[in-house]
């Protein structure tokens, strides 16, 4: 076991809009997670400066660019910004559930609860990568024989697995095809059951009379809606922690 005084502390930082929660899987969230109950600005240190008038501009400026995935310029009464929608990723499946795992798709199928934290896999043949757990859904592409991926999710009471590979998730693999990679085997894996969350990063510039701030972030939707993402998970090392 390594020394003490290397040791990494993880320091979690749950902020919503709303106010500051914590929670062990964002599935109990529940609610509308978009639309007008949204501060979408909440990121920013102008947040305050925003009327109704303007939340209002930029909400549906923002779900805009979320949904259709081009920037969107938007101005209300006192304030106006731009929105630069960017990468897909997925929420709600690793040790903490804030933390965003990379998605090259946006169209797979997130509706089912699933074992996470599986560990290292190896393929035993070419294997269809699919867009849900069921070979009705749609090829996304096909992975070669030998390819290392990380299962994230296990479906419940289905044989299939979502799969990641150099930590971006591809799609849904028929379990068969899978064994547990070589030196692996022994390992302990299996976490909570979640479901997952589809999410977007962004980035957004705000503008005002006499400030402009520009940030980034993400939003996660519930099938409801869009809703600003918790802040990740941010690793500290002791320096950092002791003030140096």
């Amino acid at each position: 076991m390594s020394s003490l005084t290397k040791l990494t502390k993880l320091v979690i930082v749950l902020s919503f809009a709303a106010g500051c929660s914590t929670f062990s899987d964002l599935s109990r969230l529940g609610g509308n997670l978009g639309g007008e109950d949204q501060n979408y600005a909440a990121g920013s240190s102008l947040s305050g400066q925003l009327s109704g008038n303007d939340r209002d501009a930029l909400a549906d400026a923002f779900v805009v660019a979320m949904d259709e995935g081009f920037t969107q310029k938007w101005r209300g009464r006192r304030v106006g910004g731009t929105i630069e929608p960017g990468a897909y990723a997925i929420s709600n499946l690793l040790a903490h559930p804030a933390s965003l795992i990379d998605a090259v798709r946006a169209d797979l199928d997130l509706s089912h609860k699933m074992e996470t934290d599986l560990g290292l896999y190896v393929l035993t043949r070419n294997s269809n990568v699919r867009t849900g757990p069921g070979s009705e859904n749609k090829i996304a592409e096909v992975l070669p024989s030998g390819t290392g991926v990380t299962v994230v999710g296990r479906v419940i009471n289905k044989p299939w697995m979502l799969v990641s590979v150099n930590d971006s998730v591809r799609g849904y693999v028929f379990q068969d095809l899978l064994i547990k990679a070589p030196g692996t085997e022994l390992e302990l894996a299996g976490g909570p059951q979640r479901r997952p969350f589809l999410c977007r990063r962004f980035s957004q510039e705000l503008v005002t009379m006499r400030d402009k701030e520009e940030w980034q972030g993400a939003a996660c939707h519930d099938g409801a809606g869009w809703r600003l993402a918790p802040s990740e998970p941010q690793l500290v090392d002791d320096e950092e922690l002791a003030g140096f």
